[in-house]
């Protein structure tokens, strides 16, 4: 129990320490990234410590895996140092005693971490989207960067691909309008903006572009326009700060359970597409049977006589057969188009419900790794094990993001995406236990 208690308050220290460190580079970034903006549109000061809050949600949340890590490695890399764990050994005691406090302890985190990740993580998300739009209704060309999907708009979205701020000019852009079941999209060369109706609407004059939609009377109709000049109002803007409340939530913005409930529904929508496609195709497979039968193929009493079939009927059947491909073509394809939309919304909000959990299993997976990296690099302090996780979190991090595009792309499973890279950590996390073990 001495023991337990000895390890344990040799790595809470550094627990914190490290905690504290990783949260505040996450802050610095934020500020350069974001505050600056806010901050020149006016508003209250307790408004931006209100967003300042709910933003270092999200940080701890990344931030606790990476202390996880730090702290172990201070721990282990410490009493390695100083030879505390050779006089262990030769006092019979292994260091898989040692890890076990620590073990227990990232367990725990663990726990609670995914408590964190599903309950007050999606909350303090959606509140700080829902203050960010306010702001961005406030003075919304300065939300507006080049290179970035920008969706603190309502109902809709901005993709600009370069900005000349000396003339006010946007180049590259596309507008995705997001609400009803059929959205709509239209893409420009250029843009110019303006303030009208006393600051109320922002009006991107757009120029050289294209709107595709489809017709939400009929959805086998897709339009595409092209335009010369065209005006695009982006209303409800004012120089008053108002909070609002009516945005959908993302799926960064729901916990496990509303997530789940989207697949379930997302699932049953791919089921009822797929049943409402399947006749219209194979009714026209049987048609266009059918048709060659009648008008091409000669019937079994005269396959015997030399009778050539009609050159006209057999004309009109070809051009019909391929009018008939062609819309059967049509129809597979925008199923395929529909179908693609529903299965990349069930694999995103399946990658975002992996995520929650593996983060959270990374407490356990870090320590596992942590403990014999530490007694094998026979390095204390804050510094080497800041720098130290930093950099094992950062290709921790790339992987989970690699994964999740991919996940995002179809292209692999969410389960795959999210439990690949803890998977292998903690296999290596293993063999250098079973080293450390043996030595």
């Amino acid at each position: 129990m001495i023991l337990v208690r000895y390890v344990l308050k040799e790595h809470i220290a550094p627990f914190f320490a490290a905690l504290f460190v990783t949260t505040f580079l996450f802050v610095i970034n934020f500020l350069v990234e974001v505050l600056d903006k806010i901050l020149s549109k006016g508003i209250p000061a307790g408004i931006v410590l209100e967003i300042f809050a709910l933003n270092v949600v999200w940080m701890v949340g990344l931030a606790v895996p990476m202390s996880v890590l730090a702290a172990t490695l201070m721990t282990f890399g410490r009493l390695s140092s100083d030879r505390e764990i050779v006089a262990m050994q030769s006092a019979g005691i292994s260091p898989l005693s040692l890890m076990r406090p620590v073990l227990v302890f990232s367990t725990l985190l663990m726990v609670l971490l995914m408590l964190f990740n599903n309950w007050l993580l999606p909350e303090a998300n959606y509140r700080s989207a829902m203050l960010m739009q306010s702001v961005t209704r406030k003075r919304p060309h300065a939300m507006i960067d080049e290179g970035k999907l920008i969706n603190q708009f309502p109902g809709i979205q901005i993709w600009v691909s370069r900005i000349d701020n000396q003339n006010a000019e946007l180049y590259g852009i596309k507008i995705f309008e997001i609400g009803g079941n059929y959205p709509r999209v239209i893409t420009a060369d250029s843009a110019s903006m303006e303030y009208v109706d006393m600051g109320a609407t922002l009006m991107l004059h757009l120029k050289n572009g294209e709107n595709h939609f489809v017709d939400p009377k009929d959805p086998e109709r897709y339009f595409r326009i092209r335009f010369a000049n065209q005006d695009f109002a982006v209303q409800n803007i004012d120089d008053r700060f108002e909070r609002t409340d009516n945005k959908t939530r993302g799926n960064r913005e729901l916990s496990i359970e509303e997530m789940l409930k989207v697949v379930e529904e997302s699932s049953k929508e791919d089921k009822e597409l797929i049943e409402e496609f399947q006749p219209l195709v194979w009714k026209n497979m049987d048609d266009l049977n059918l048709i060659l039968k009648k008008d091409t193929i000669l019937p079994e009493e005269l396959k015997s006589k030399k009778i050539l079939p009609n050159a006209k009927k057999r004309a009109n059947a070809m051009e019909l057969v391929k009018q008939e491909e062609n819309e059967s073509l049509i129809k597979i394809n925008r199923m395929e188009i529909r179908r693609e939309g529903i299965l990349k919304r069930i694999a995103i909000h399946k990658v975002e419900i992996h995520k929650k959990i593996s983060t959270a299993v990374a407490c356990v997976v870090f320590a596992l790794i942590g403990a014999p990296l530490g007694i094998i690099a026979r390095r204390g302090g804050i510094g080497p094990g800041t720098v130290y996780s930093l950099g094992f979190f950062a290709v921790y991090w790339v992987c989970l993001i690699g994964g999740e595009n991919l996940a995002d792309r179809l292209i692999i499973s969410p389960a795959i995406s999210m439990w690949a890279c803890n998977a292998l950590i903690g296999t290596i996390g293993l063999f250098l236990t079973w080293r450390v073990a043996r030595r």
